[in-house]
């Protein structure tokens, strides 16, 4: 029995999200190396040294044995008329079961432009969808407030934070968890 998936391409106006695939490897390491800054300051990922064709090459294998497996649904944000690299999403089981969390990041250029609230809205859907899921989450720094913004505007309620520890110089260790579910969707 295969374990049930959301769909590999979801399109807004704003922005298309499409199954991370060896295509983007390029884009990814232009994206991330024109957010540095940004990035560095949240993602536990992320390294002083400038991101190699290389590293990228090995999160996207590892993107696509990570779908594969049914772990992690990774997708490349891309502008709907350029078609240029501009983010990464994902859907996540890291939650636990019948729960998907969400995951993103904007190229620094394009942030505040609604990109990664049209990304999360498409995740959203996208993750209540799934057969089995009932919640989605998402987790964030509450110093990372523009990340915070984002699922008070699509209706998602706070559930927790709590302590953790601090990985990132732009962290304050206190970790906020919003949920939403099928029930209160819009």
């Amino acid at each position: 029995m295969s374990t049930p998936e959301p769909p590999t391409s979801l399109t807004h106006d704003l922005v298309v999200l499409e199954r991370t695939r060896p295509r983007h490897v390029d884009g990814v390491t232009d994206a991330i190396n024109r957010s540095h800054a940004e990035l560095l300051a949240f993602m536990d990922w992320m390294t002083d040294e400038p991101r190699t064709t290389e590293m990228s090459r090995a999160f996207v294998e590892s993107s696509e044995a990570d779908w594969d497996a049914g772990v992690t649904f990774g997708y490349t944000m891309t502008d709907p008329s350029t078609h240029e690299v501009i983010g990464v999403c994902g859907l996540m089981t890291r939650p636990g079961p019948r729960r998907l969390e969400i995951g993103y990041w904007v190229r620094t250029d394009r942030a505040g432009a609604g990109i990664a609230t049209a990304a999360a809205t498409l995740l959203t859907e996208a993750g209540l969808a799934v057969d089995g899921i009932d919640i989605v989450e998402i987790h964030h720094d509450a110093g990372n407030v523009a990340s915070g913004r984002i699922p008070e505007k699509l209706g998602y309620t706070e559930s927790a934070r709590r302590e953790v520890e601090i990985d990132n110089p732009g962290e304050c260790g206190i970790e906020v968890i919003w949920e939403i579910t099928n029930a209160v969707r819009p």
